[in-house]
Formats: C-alpha cells, structure tokens, sequence
C-alpha cells in the first residue's frame, strides 16, 4: 500500500475517534445559540401558555432610589413589557421581582432552590455585577457559576444577565462591574446579556450616566437610571419577539450542561439554618440572625439564624460540605464575630472575622459571606462562632449574628 494512502487511513480513524471520545450532549450543547431558551420562553407567550418570569438580584433589582418602585424600577418597566406581550398573545404572566437588598452570589445560591427553582421559573434575569464587587475574588466567580448551573442543568429554563456599573463618590465616573468576570461565565454557557455601561457608551459618553444618579447617590439609580436599564432590556427582547421563528425551527435547550468551566461545587449546595440544623453546643446564642429587612420579609422564606449579645458567648455545629461559609448581616448596630472549623484530624483551623458591624450599614442591613474550608472532597466539620470582644465598634450590648451556614455538597 502507498504511503499516502496509509496516511489517508491513519487520519481517517484518528477522525473516527476523537469523534468517539466526545459526547454528543456536550457537543450539541456547546452548539446551541444563545437565544434558544429565551426563543422557548417566548414561544410559550405566542400559544398563549402560562410563563413565569423571576427577576434575580440585589437593591437595584428590589428598585431602590425608583419612586414608586413598583412602575419606575427596571423589573416593573420589563414587566409591563412581558403583560402588554401576554395580553395581546391570550398568555399568563407570572412576574416575581425576586430582588433582595444585598444579594450576591453567595447569597444567591442559597436563594435559588425557595425564589427560582420552586417558582417554576421559565426565564429568569440575573443582577449580581455591582454586588459581586465585595465578594471575595476566589468566591464569586465559582458562585456567579453555581447560580446558573443550579438555574439551567436538567430544565428547559432561560436566564438573561445584566451587568450593571455605578458611579464612584462624588467623582462622576463609573465604577467597574463584575461583567469583566461574569460575562466569560455566560459566554461559556451560552446566556445572552444586557450591559447597561456598554449601551450607553454606544450612543454617547460616561458623562451621561451623571443623570441617571441623584445628588450623593451613587449605587441605586434614580427613576430616570432604571428607565434607561429596562429600555436595553426590552429591546434586546423585542429583538427576540421581532425574529421569532416557527415553533417547529426552535430547537429543544438541550437540559445537560458541560463540563463547569471553573467550578460545579456551588451547584449542589445545602444551606443550613434554624429550621434544619441544630447546635451541637450553644452558649448565650439565641434564635434570631436573620433582623426584619422590608424586602427580605417581602420575598418570603425567610431563613432565622442566630444572635447573641453574650461576650465570648459560643455556639457549634456539626457540618459536612467540601466548602463552608458562613453567612451573616452587617450593621452599624452590630458588634463582630470570630469563627473557625475543627477538621476531620481534630486541628483547628485559623480565626476569621465576621465583620457584622460595619459603620457604613447606617439603618441598612447589608448581606455578608465568609468562607471557612475550601476543599475537595465532603468532610465533616465543628463549625465554631464566638462573640467577639473587640466587636468592631464601641457597641458592647449589641448582637453579632449568623444567619446560616453554606455547604457544598460535591
């Protein structure tokens, strides 16, 4: 035989099976266009079917500095978009703002499974860029993943993100976002994306995001800010609307996800609280971590932790997980507290801080994570959290709180 045919042969079969080591899951999905879920979600309106819509994400998704919040926020200008839709397709709407103040995260992934997951949630807009900026850079990008692989493996449901930047004190000029991180996570995931400072910069310059903020507020946009990010959004989508394709040339999303890019640990996540732990041992701690914040009640499925005013005062629990954090509230109402793990080898881990008083947090509950293991494998662990005596402050008196435990679960 010639040696250019044996060569032809050769590549022929080394085709054959690198073909054979691919799954063809993998391969379809990493294949699939970006807008078929939301092409499904919108072809549900079209036949007039029952569509819900969860909107996902910190204060700004809440509608702060909007007046009133529930017609000047962005969430309430994309619903009136998604009623006016429905209305005239025969279809019904459910919309659920789902935005909590301080939601990272960290905090989304213990959120998902009450505020997405158990509202059958066929497309859901997730903001987390401006809150995501305090999280620690080991966390977040392994938790912005895990919300989305809890949201879209094994179901049909659409995400669309939004990156949103703010304005620095008193300087006029915006603030990075997380979209520098994030929107590489949805790329890879094939999720379609909104970026409020990309648009603007479109059609004009950065001094115009000036308007969208009032005299010292520079976080939460003033009605004409959240006009201006529900105006993006629907038009993105009305671009969806416009192009819709026949039903029978929308592809079916394909349920099993990839391989995680960076991490699938805060895909199986547990997260532990008053209702389903107990202390293994409790000095001075009592029920009550989670304070009466308007818009946490408002969601519902409000989780209690526990608080205690007792110097030194302890409590433990026994928990297994490959990452546990803790999270916690921040106040300037609040005094600090210190935490560590006993591992499986009977070792203590190094003290951590709880940082629950925070002199900015005037009248305003912030949300708070801190990681105490970061490991492979589920192990058992003592999770220990002590009052401090340096609370932080000069509040001897006042609380320091938890209000619950996170736990991987792979």
């Amino acid at each position: 035989m010639k040696k250019s045919a044996i060569s032809l042969i050769v590549l022929a079969l080394s085709l054959f099976l690198f073909s054979c080591n691919k799954t063809g899951t993998e391969e379809k999905y990493m294949n699939e266009s970006a807008e078929v879920r939301i092409q499904n979600v919108l072809a549900k309106i079209r036949r007039g079917e029952s569509v819900t819509v969860v909107t996902l994400g910190g204060s700004i998704t809440t509608g702060y500095s909007s007046n009133p919040i529930n017609q000047n926020s962005w969430a309430a200008k994309t619903q009136e978009w998604f009623s006016k839709l429905a209305k005239e397709s025969g279809a019904r709407l459910n919309f659920l703002n789902e935005g909590v103040s301080g939601t990272d995260s960290a905090f989304a992934v213990a959120r998902v499974k009450d505020h997405v997951i158990n509202n059958k949630a066929d497309l859901v807009i997730l903001e987390f860029s401006v809150n995501d900026l305090w999280l620690d850079p080991s966390t977040r990008n392994k938790t912005y993943e895990g919300v989305i692989r809890q949201i879209m493996n094994n179901s049909n449901t659409a995400i669309l993100a939004l990156f949103i930047n703010i304005l620095g004190d008193g300087s006029g000029v915006l603030l990075p976002s997380q979209q520098k991180d994030q929107q590489p996570i949805c790329d890879y995931y094939h999720i379609p994306y909104v970026s409020w400072k990309d648009c603007v910069l479109a059609e004009g310059s950065e001094k115009d995001f000036e308007k969208f903020y009032d005299g010292s507020e520079t976080v939460h946009p003033n009605n004409a800010g959240h006009a201006s990010i529900a105006s993006y959004i629907i038009q993105k989508l009305q671009g969806y609307w416009d192009n819709l394709p026949e039903d029978k040339e929308i592809p079916s999303p394909v349920k099993v996800l990839p391989a995680a890019k960076e991490s699938d640990k805060f895909e199986f996540v547990e997260y532990y609280h008053k209702d389903n732990l107990s202390p293994s041992s409790n000095n001075g701690w009592e029920i009550g971590g989670t304070p009466e914040h308007d818009d946490w009640i408002k969601r519902g499925n409000v989780r209690q932790g526990w608080k205690t005013k007792e110097v030194n005062g302890e409590i433990t629990f026994e928990v297994e997980g490959s990452i546990i954090g803790l999270t916690y509230c921040e106040s300037d109402q609040y005094r600090n507290a210190v935490a560590w793990v006993t591992g499986p080898d009977g070792k203590d881990s190094e003290k951590v801080t709880l940082q629950c008083y925070s002199s900015i947090r005037n009248g305003y509950y912030g949300w708070a994570y801190k990681e105490l293991v970061s490991g492979d494998d589920v192990k058992k662990y003592t999770v220990h959290v002590k009052c401090s005596k340096r609370g932080g402050s000069d509040k001897e008196g006042k609380y320091c709180n938890i209000t619950g435990i996170i736990a991987t679960k792979k």
